[in-house]
């Protein structure tokens, strides 16, 4: 079996490249993501389930792998493409990155020309793609990019079972549509007793909990495709303090009338400047995700708190007269520096004011 590899796209480009570990991805949506570092945080981050993963940095694995800096139990993106995988050099590494890919069955393609992709996903959008062998033919290959569906894909990332961890301090609900493992880290260094619920958690089970707050996780796919779900949201923004992060954010401008819509190739990075309008300051964020939420849609109740500065897309809202605060970036990632960080200390205060 040949180790060559075609990356073909839904619109029937064709990129070569060089399978390093077949996994069992082969399919998927393909973005890129501009960060330098993080490739484990990143290919383990729920959100990515459902896409293969380009990250433009051209050597990726240098400082290795381990178990401490992953966002989830296993990677949950389907592939992962680089331009040349590295030996590891880290006293903490655990695993080599070729090592880690095999161990967790995550598909490993090198040898990309990777400028190339990202320039064309940037011309194109995101697009579907499928790996196959060089050589392969190309029709069944475009046509089994473009039947890549990522409906119901974030009830694969949400825990199926509510579970609770221990903190000392008030209970906060997570919502989990696919939570990473930071912004559990973050809460719990607060003090907060936390007990995460499934996705398809209901109003009658939250009212039950009655946390002290509430959290919407981040997660993968289209917002509009949990448009059934955004009772339990109402519940939370109308009787609890809550926060929602990236797809929590966007549920929640659904959930009170709101609209998103898809960006042409998505925000996937850690060096976006985001303005947070109420104290005129500028924070380099971490992003991932696809959609955006339409500003024009957003009622009277609902303010905007946060821009992108790139290109001016909503950010984060606030709700007028509740404490609600929802950001569309990852305030728990610190892309090196921890400017977002705040954001959970203004969720701690809100839930320590409703007490």
């Amino acid at each position: 079996m040949s180790d060559a590899a075609w990356l073909v796209l839904e619109d029937g480009a064709v990129f070569a490249g060089r399978f390093v570990v077949r996994g069992r991805g082969d399919a998927g949506e393909v973005v890129f993501n501009t960060a330098l570092t993080g490739y484990q945080e990143i290919v383990t981050d729920p959100s990515y389930a459902g896409q293969m993963v380009v990250l433009t940095y051209p050597l990726i694995g240098n400082y290795g792998t381990a178990p401490e800096w992953a966002e989830w139990l296993r990677p949950a993106a389907r592939a992962l493409l680089v331009h040349r995988a590295m030996p590891a050099s880290h006293a903490r590494s655990a695993w080599d990155l070729v090592t880690y890919c095999r161990q967790y069955e995550l598909t490993l393609v090198a040898d990309l020309d990777t400028r190339a992709l990202t320039r064309h996903l940037r011309e194109r959008g995101t697009l579907r793609g499928v790996l196959t062998e060089a050589g392969a033919p190309l029709e069944p290959a475009v046509e089994r990019a473009r039947a890549v569906s990522l409906a119901g894909i974030v009830d694969t990332v949400s825990t199926p079972q509510p579970y609770e961890l221990p903190g000392d301090g008030p209970r906060v609900a997570v919502i989990d549509y696919g939570v990473k493992q930071s912004i559990l880290d973050r809460l719990r260094a607060r003090g907060f007793a936390l007990t995460v619920l499934p996705a398809r958690t209901t109003p009658e089970e939250l009212a039950r909990l009655d946390p002290a707050g509430v959290v919407l996780s981040n997660g993968p796919g289209d917002p509009a495709d949990l448009v059934d779900r955004l009772d339990v949201v109402r519940l939370a923004v109308d009787r609890y303090p809550t926060l929602g992060i990236c797809l929590g954010h966007q549920l929640v401008a659904l959930a009170l009338g709101g609209r998103t819509y898809p960006l042409k190739f998505g925000h996937h990075g850690s060096n976006h400047p985001v303005m947070d309008l109420r104290s005129g300051r500028v924070q380099i964020t971490s992003h991932n995700h696809g959609y955006a939420v339409d500003r024009d849609s957003l009622g009277p109740d609902l303010s905007v708190r946060f821009v992108n500065l790139h290109d001016q897309t909503v950010e984060g809202l606030e709700l007028r007269d509740r404490p609600v605060v929802t950001v569309q970036h990852h305030p728990e990632a610190g892309p090196g520096p921890h400017d977002a960080d705040f954001v959970f200390d203004e969720f701690q205060r809100a839930v320590a004011e409703g007490a």
